[in-house]
């Protein structure tokens, strides 16, 4: 980046890495808040941009906290913590730390491919899921009344209750906040409008004097930078903790790629997945070693960044440096913003979570994909953050199964120009008598050997007249086992038996290797095998 670096560049990085920094002050509070450790957003918010700068490959992406990590920590980590702080913030550094280390583990055994694992339903089900959490947890604040309950659905039912009771002040700070900044996201992109919404809030608690009317602020905020701690867990933490940290990790580095990508093809340039991989394990190690939170890359911080000039990864460390300053000069300001302002900025991110077009199109393309996204949001909101990834996740895995034992496939006909078609949807293709000519498309293997014994014996059954021969047209199969070779075997023989020949068209090289290998006696029936289906049919013709 330095070598490349073009002195036209720098105040461009300059400007923007200013206002990201001042976005990241009330972004960082705010969701280091929904964390339950609000200084733990802030320092989130430094040594990780710092790290990815000299560890990440792409030039524009910005690491923190987000929505999404903070949510884990408040839902799958503050239970263990039983209102303990100081435990709280050493389970979350010690998740961060965790996150890393799967990362970097990842990274060294080329999982980069791992990006491209959680389905699109998926990550839908589980963004809007995710969204609802986030938007109930931050209700009780905005709406200035008391919260409680174990799952999202009972702190629902308990803001319900307590309705009545709002302070509308406070619901008219919080209303402000989220509008404000929906309408700088929407008509004045360039407009940062977390620092507007922030900057007003403060304002009007300071000249105003709302405390006297119920509306409860920040208070202190301790001055400095963060120091290193490594956090040490019980062995019964540690067991609880791992298992969250590989579904977290999944999902951060997902979030990160899928981002990273985005901005990268845009700019024309190119990033490398195994090496976001290892830097944002190295970021999050860093986040957890500082008192930290853990990270992913922003989509939201990372177009802000953009829409003000940045160019390169000089940003990050312009806003690093811009947070840092603000801890140790500018806290006591803070002293007077409203929680109502942060839960505002909470829910205008959880907002933003939410492509609710993408329900309607899933709905369209195919309803499975619907119903995975479904059951992953009722899992996230029912059951929990982790929960319901793994729900969305199996639905995922039942779904590729299905694909596999249930590949397409066709009963093919020869047209007037002497093509083969689908007999289904070509009508003017007309079958071959005393030939089946059958297409298979997908892997040949233990999964769905018994699927395609059965529709070859299906369709030997549902012809009267004697069929000469079975031609499999393997142009769509990519892969072939043992137990697939000995199902092809046993398939010839039986037709041998009947006085039907097997034969094989259209077989790639590679396929056909492994078929020697795995079909003892293969290789010394060549009249098994054809280049094409014509070279197949006429082979049947002339005896």
């Amino acid at each position: 980046m330095l070598r490349e670096y073009r002195p036209s560049w720098f105040f461009p990085d300059l400007a923007a890495g200013v206002t990201l920094g001042a976005v990241m002050v009330p972004v960082g509070l705010a969701f280091g808040d929904l964390a339950g450790l609000p200084l733990a957003g802030l320092y989130a918010a430094m040594l990780p941009l710092l790290v990815y700068v000299f560890f990440g490959s792409s030039r524009q992406l910005i690491i923190g906290p987000d929505a999404t990590m903070a949510a884990i920590v408040a839902v799958s980590i503050a239970p263990l913590a039983e209102g303990d702080v100081v435990r709280l913030a050493m389970l979350a550094g010690m998740l961060a730390v965790l996150i890393g280390l799967v990362c970097i583990f990842g990274s060294f055994l080329r999982l980069g491919f791992m990006a491209d694992f959680l389905a699109k339903p998926v990550i839908v089900g589980f963004m809007h899921g995710l969204a609802f959490v986030i938007f109930t947890g931050q209700l009780p604040k905005i709406l200035g009344i008391q919260g409680g309950g174990d799952t999202t659905l009972s702190q629902l039912v308990t803001v319900c209750r307590g309705f009545g009771a709002a302070n509308g002040v406070t619901l008219t700070i919080g209303a402000a906040c989220v509008t404000i900044i929906l309408v700088c996201r929407h008509w004045f992109p360039r407009i940062p409008g977390q620092i507007v919404a922030l900057l007003l809030a403060l304002l009007a608690v300071l000249y105003l004097e709302l405390e006297r009317y119920g509306v409860s602020v920040v208070g202190e905020i301790p001055r400095g930078l963060p120091t290193f701690h490594l956090p040490i867990p019980s062995l019964a933490d540690l067991q609880t903790l791992i298992p969250i940290a590989f579904a977290a990790a999944l999902v951060a580095f997902s979030d990160t790629v899928v981002t990273a990508r985005g901005f990268a093809s845009r700019n024309r340039y190119q990033v490398d997945a195994n090496q976001e991989m290892f830097a944002l394990g190295i970021a999050n190690i860093g986040s957890g070693l500082t008192q930290g939170i853990p990270v992913s890359g922003s989509g939201s911080r990372t177009a802000v960044a953009e829409s003000t000039g940045s160019r390169t990864q000089v940003t990050s460390l312009v806003a690093a440096v811009a947070v840092g300053c603000v801890m140790l000069f500018l806290t006591p300001y803070l002293y007077h913003l409203p929680e109502a302002a942060l839960g505002g900025i909470l829910v205008a991110a959880a907002y933003n979570l939410c492509e609710f077009g993408e329900f309607r199109r899933m709905w369209r393309f195919r309803g499975a994909g619907f119903f995975g996204a479904l059951l992953t949001f009722a899992g996230v909101v029912g059951i929990g953050v982790m929960q319901g990834i793994a729900l969305g996740i199996l639905y995922s895995l039942v779904l590729v199964l299905k694909a596999l034992s249930f590949p397409d496939d066709a009963i093919l006909g020869r047209n007037a120009e002497g093509e083969f078609h689908d007999l289904k949807r070509y009508p003017e293709a007309r079958e071959i008598p005393g030939l089946i000519l059958y297409r298979f498309s997908g892997p040949l293997f233990f999964a769905n050997c018994g699927q395609f014994r059965s529709r070859v014996e299906g369709f030997l059954d549902a012809i009267q007249e004697p069929v000469k021969a079975v031609i499999l047209d393997a142009s769509g199969v990519i892969n072939i086992d043992l137990a697939a070779c000995e199902l092809l075997s046993e398939i010839h023989e039986g037709l041998k038996n009947r006085g039907t020949r097997l034969e094989v068209a259209n077989l790639r090289d590679f396929v056909k290797e492994q078929i020697f290998r795995g079909w003892e006696g293969s290789q010394d029936e060549p009249s098994l095998f054809f280049k094409d289906l014509n070279a197949a049919v006429e082979a049947v013709e002339r005896v």
